[in-house]
């Protein structure tokens, strides 16, 4: 056999606990590469096993530039998943390294749970759920369900996912509004969705859904401020990133009845293990362990697209998915 010609680490594999890395071992290695498999907890674990390598490939490992500093070898790493709340996307352009993600190994996969949260939440099917097995045979039960078609569903974010369940959400009947200021205005009208704006958004929607990637303009942007904007019992899910929602001001909607119920992949200060925290003790709060994106094709194909974009580019080819564009200029 060869020898590699760059080598690429899986820094926090530990994050897929139980999983077979054989495949894109074997891809690596036939692409001329060697593929370092590692479990760092920290900077300096990763600095002292991953010194040799040309690429990352991340989970949700924080890098910055007291990592990416003393890399000096790494150009590229790729998160393996959409969001890059992770990434100090600017010591990625201070250290000439490329950032990229891999937008769409799950689009079917969060477009799917998305829905069947909504549904959740329209039609209490986890709250009702609960009570007959408690002996409760009350269909009357909790807050007021509603036609489907007599209601606006408004969603936070209009990128791939957010289309995706567009399409699955035209046949039921609902009214759709989405707010994304970086959407033209033709793809809104391809999916049969009027774009709002942000005010909007709120005054108008019966159920909300949170498609947006996490900064430090979305952060919180359900807020006390914008419920208030909202009608009286609001149905929010939520299967973006958890700090999407000030959680005390959804507690704070619940308790009011500004908020009817929420379906949540996603929390603050998650993963949450502690069975005292304030949103578990709402029964009308349905939740899901951050599993939206989690089939076994979703992420056997998000291993092997986020080592494909690192392997290729080291082969020669363009980046792809750079979240940090500003980069490119500069190597």
């Amino acid at each position: 056999m060869s020898e590699a010609t760059f080598t690429i680490a899986l820094i926090d594999s530990q994050h897929y606990k139980g999983d077979d890395f054989s495949a894109i071992t074997t891809l690596c290695t036939n692409a001329g590469g060697k593929l370092l498999i590692l479990q760092c907890q920290n900077d300096d674990e990763i600095v002292a096993q991953a010194q040799e390598a040309d690429a990352l490939l991340v989970v949700y490992a924080p890098v910055g530039h007291a990592l990416l500093s003393r890399l000096p070898k790494c150009r590229i790493a790729v998160r393996l998943g959409i969001g890059v709340d992770n990434y100090d996307l600017n010591a990625f352009t201070e250290n000439k390294v490329i950032a990229c993600n891999v937008p769409d190994y799950g689009v079917e996969e969060v477009a799917a749970h998305s829905l069947g949260l909504i549904l959740a939440t329209e039609r209490k099917i986890p709250f009702y759920q609960q009570r007959v097995r408690e002996g409760e045979w009350n269909n009357a039960a909790g807050y007021p369900m509603r036609r489907l078609s007599t209601r606006t569903l408004g969603i936070f974010g209009f990128g791939r996912i957010a289309r995706k369940l567009a399409e699955c959400l035209a046949p039921l009947g609902y009214h759709l509004i989405a707010f994304d200021p970086f959407v033209k205005a033709d793809v809104f009208e391809q999916y049969k969705v009027r774009s709002v704006d942000l005010k909007s958004l709120f005054q108008q929607s019966h159920t909300l859904v949170m498609m947006a990637p996490l900064t430090e303009q979305t952060k919180h942007i359900v807020n006390d401020e914008n419920l208030a904007l909202a009608q009286d019992g609001l149905r929010i899910v939520n299967t973006a990133r958890g700090e999407l929602i000030d959680t005390q001001a959804l507690i704070r909607g619940l308790e009011n009845g500004k908020v009817a119920a929420a379906g949540l992949d996603v929390i603050e200060g998650e993963p949450v293990h502690n069975a005292a925290h304030p949103i578990f003790q709402y029964p009308n709060v349905y939740l899901t362990p951050h599993t939206a994106y989690q089939t076994v094709e979703s992420v056997a194909l998000l291993k092997t697209m986020g080592l494909e974009t690192a392997i290729d580019f080291l082969k020669g080819q363009a980046a792809r998915n750079v979240v940090n564009p500003d980069v490119l200029q500069m190597i």
